[in-house]
């Protein structure tokens, strides 16, 4: 058997880096981090971002002549105003965590160009003598 040439080696070399390359490449740009509103407070200013917290009560309002979405999330820490043009859908309300991709335009403003509501992946049948909130089903289109 013969031994294998060096520049055998040094391409087998080659690809195996370029391969290694790609694979960090591909999984650094498929990595997200949420930043909490505390962690998001000590970024610059204008650079892109996705926030996770939580709507803070009584804090959304909505224009209808500029369509822009305005309310607060918080980590219990800080919280952040948002404004955003994306429409939610019908889970959105007080108290439910949202992911917001954007950026920070002003210390403790934050600008969303996309608005994600996070809910429970566990699902449970009513309980007994539990209903449904009023209106939810109006809110999804579906008939009663």
């Amino acid at each position: 058997m013969s031994r294998p040439r060096p520049v055998t080696l040094v391409g087998l070399g080659l690809v195996a880096l370029a391969f290694v390359g790609l694979a960090t490449m591909t999984l650094q740009s498929a990595l997200v981090y949420d930043l909490t509103p505390t962690e998001l407070s000590s970024r610059p200013l204008g650079e892109k971002a996705r926030l996770y917290g939580i709507v803070v009560d009584d804090s959304a309002q909505f224009d209808a002549a500029t369509r822009i979405l305005r309310f607060s999330v918080t980590d219990g820490r800080t919280t952040t105003s948002v404004t955003t043009e994306s429409i939610p859908t019908a889970l959105f309300r007080d108290g439910v965590a949202v992911v917001l991709a954007g950026r920070l335009i002003e210390p403790g403003h934050f600008s969303a160009d996309e608005l994600v509501i996070k809910h429970s992946e566990v699902y449970e049948p009513l309980g007994p003598g539990q209903t449904m909130p009023p209106g939810i089903l109006d809110a999804s289109g579906v008939q009663s």
